[in-house]
């Protein structure tokens, strides 16, 4: 009698392990699979945010818009934040009364290093140099941080529309922050690489728990 007690007892207990793995195998799995593309997401966002901005036109900061003359104009720079080296001026220019935008125009954009006037840089900003083309931009590249006095002129039929207003610029980011990512990104990639593993090998681990239950 005890023995037909045992077997009935191991015969139960088994089919209950049985049916608590298989029950819950499924449960497992999508949490599994839930970590591993959460820790996908987690590393494509954190390099494309840890990647140093750099200068591209027709956008980034707002510095100024004001009517000059017969124009609305609108300033950008880029990048955010400002730092001496590659730096991009993206101007719009308007009609005051309807904001459509006026492209019969020619523009000069003016750089002066407050602390030393002579430290002057001037450059045509035109379409070519925008990728949106509604835009005028006009590449510089900054030698030194510090305060820049900004002169944007536009010059056309209606006559001319002279804006100033100045900026600083930081520093330029140290070498080796702007280079950690390439560094950093395979450690990552790494991680998630042994994380798949052991979450794969806890899944073969509990199909052979599994088998031998059964």
């Amino acid at each position: 009698m005890r023995r037909c007690d045992s077997k009935l007892s191991l015969f139960f207990f088994g089919r209950l392990s049985n049916v608590g793995l298989s029950s819950t195998r499924p449960l497992r799995l999508a949490i599994s699979s839930s970590c591993y593309f959460a820790s996908l997401a987690f590393v494509a966002c954190f390099v494309a945010t840890a990647w140093p901005d750099a200068a591209h036109g027709d956008g980034g900061t707002l510095r100024l818009s004001e009517q000059a003359g017969a124009y609305q104009i609108t300033v950008f720079t880029s990048p955010t934040p400002l730092r001496c080296g590659p730096v991009d001026i993206s101007v719009l220019v308007q009609d005051p009364a309807t904001g459509a935008v006026v492209s019969e125009v020619e523009v000069a954009i003016q750089m002066i290093l407050r602390e030393q006037p002579s430290e002057a840089l001037r450059y045509q900003a035109t379409t070519e140099a925008a990728t949106n083309k509604l835009f005028r931009a006009a590449q510089f590249d900054l030698p030194q941080p510090g305060w820049w006095v900004v002169e944007v002129t536009v010059e056309g039929t209606r006559g001319s529309g002279p804006i100033q207003f100045e900026l600083e610029a930081a520093p330029p980011i140290p070498r080796w922050i702007a280079l950690w990512p390439w560094f950093t990104w395979p450690l990552l990639a790494i991680a998630l690489f042994s994380m798949h593993q052991v979450l794969t090998r806890r899944r073969s681990g509990g199909r052979l728990f599994h088998v031998v239950t059964r």
